[in-house]
């Protein structure tokens, strides 16, 4: 944030009463731009703009007489650019304003890629490319996947080669084409009533399987755009900003190791049931007897559909852990200096405003890549979840070792579904808890020096103004509270299918 001062001779004492209408006062909470205009009789007045040339627009359309101080502002503001070499921070501001606007009210897995940022921290001078900025490090991908990172090769889904790119992309293409038929098919195997098992058992299956072709939708763009690579390297660059080096905050061997053994149980639900279901010579167990080929091609691509679901949430999840490690030692790092009073110390608190918006930068980044793989996933697995407590009413109608198989893969489903939104819902705690930090800070609020205050007012405007969720299916942001109420009505619909199925029954229906 900049401000500068400038006196004008004549001619703008008639402009003075028709100025006041112009600007609303709700401007005043998003300035990010001061101007102090200072007229020839030394009359005094602020006026604060949100974004530069939308801003000038509107004082044109509103008052044609303001068209010579329109002039004077560019002319000002053009200046102040080269003049002010004390300011090396306006462009990077200035620019933060086109982050400010379009991500606000774009659905996130339809919106434009966050842009990125004209200045860097220490004047380094990026080209819109982070690959022309930072040579990608293999050791940086591979400290943040692990073995993810060679795994993610056996998906068949990866694009990331430099050379010889169509054939991976027509491999990967007809995977995900195959993907969308066998979904077609699990579909077609549906029968029964409504309210049946064999009804219920079809779209237990049927409707999570739809999410394993935004995993192989997810693994192609992640790896066609190569945003592992970018997301590694703009992750190295907020490292180097931290106040004190921390190794051990880097160190995702934990995850791996925990992300590995929690794909063991997800392998026993993906393909107990096609196993099962093999040697009753059925797709489904409800539905009608099937030939051997289409049992065997079941099993075998339940396997890999265990694989690249395992994989595409091993990496949303060590993106998102990522994130949160950073936010949170960020909170600390600047509570910290809260508390030893050097924010006040423009420097200190100049250091932290730059590593706040490479992180939001980078948080928005994220969530144009990862948006459609967590804005659509849980939607079907939602479906799953209620067609599996539907299920449990069949417990007396089953044998009781496919009833256990069933209950497993609810289970299952509703872990890998905590564990696609916990990660996301923590981040935006985390950034809830930089907002509180921030707007109880009394010693930064009431500073006298103006470059300090308007500092810490642009970091509050910063973490209150730029949207940072994921929205499921564009509608819901993955915050908390829409968790937990999620969490608590849509279980519900499938007990309120129990209990309508046993009105049914006692009123001497079938189902």
């Amino acid at each position: 944030m900049f401000h500068f001062s400038c006196r004008f001779s004549v001619g703008l004492n008639d402009l003075i009463p028709k100025m006041g209408p112009i600007f609303p006062q709700s401007w005043s909470f998003n300035a990010l731009i001061v101007y102090d205009i200072r007229f020839s009789d030394n009359n005094f007045r602020k006026i604060f703009a949100v974004s530069t040339f939308p801003f000038f627009r509107l004082i044109t359309t509103r008052n044609s007489n303001t068209e010579t101080v329109l002039k004077m502002k560019k002319n000002m503001l053009r200046s102040s650019l080269t003049e002010f070499p004390e300011f090396p921070e306006i462009k990077r501001r200035l620019s933060e304003q086109m982050l400010l606007n379009p991500f606000n009210k774009v659905i996130k897995y339809t919106s434009t890629p966050a842009m990125t940022p004209l200045i860097m921290p220490h004047g380094t001078v990026t080209s819109g490319k982070p690959s022309e900025n930072l040579r990608f490090s293999d050791g940086a991908v591979s400290e943040l996947l692990g073995p993810f990172h060679i795994l993610m090769k056996l998906t068949l889904l990866d694009c990331s080669a430099r050379t010889t790119k169509c054939v991976p992309r027509l491999i990967a293409v007809l995977i995900i084409i195959a993907l969308s038929i066998r979904v077609g098919f699990l579909m077609i195997q549906s029968t029964g009533n409504v309210l049946s098992f064999a009804w219920a058992e079809s779209n237990f299956f049927s409707f999570p399987a739809i999410f394993i072709q935004f995993c192989g939708i997810s693994i192609f763009q992640w790896t066609r755009h190569r945003f592992i690579e970018t997301f590694s390297e703009k992750l190295s660059l907020i490292r180097t900003l931290r106040l004190e080096t921390n190794p051990g905050l880097d160190n995702y061997q934990k995850v791996h190791a925990l992300a590995l053994i929690l794909s063991i149980p997800w392998l026993v639900a993906t393909t107990s049931w096609s196993l099962f279901n093999f040697f009753n010579g059925t797709i489904f167990y409800g539905g009608a007897e099937t030939n051997i080929i289409f049992t065997s091609l079941m099993v075998g691509s339940n396997f890999y559909i265990w694989f690249i679901s395992s994989i595409s949430l091993a990496f949303y999840f060590l993106v998102f852990s990522a994130l949160n490690r950073e936010v949170v030692y960020f909170n600390e790092e600047l509570d910290k200096a809260k508390k030893e009073k050097i924010l006040k110390n423009p420097g200190v608190l100049e250091k932290f405003d730059i590593r706040q918006f490479e992180i939001l930068n980078l948080i928005m980044s994220v969530n144009h890549s990862l948006s459609f793989f967590g804005g659509l996933v849980p939607l079907f697995l939602f479906y799953g979840i209620i067609n599996g407590i539907y299920l449990t009413s069949f417990i007396e109608n089953i044998p009781f070792i496919y009833f256990a198989i069933l209950m497993f893969n609810l289970a299952a489903i509703l872990v890998y579904n905590l564990i696609l939104l916990i990660p996301t819902c923590a981040l935006q705690e985390h950034l809830n808890a930089t907002n509180k930090i921030l707007v109880n800070n009394d010693e930064l609020g009431s500073s006298k020096d103006q470059k300090v205050y308007q500092t810490y007012r642009i970091m509050v405007d910063r973490i209150q103004k730029i949207d940072t969720h994921i929205h499921v299916v564009g509608a819901f942001p993955v915050i908390k509270p829409v968790l937990a109420a999620a969490m608590f009505f849509i279980p519900n619909i499938g007990f309120i299918l129990v209990m309508i199925k046993k009105v049914i029954v006692a009123n001497g229906g079938v189902v």
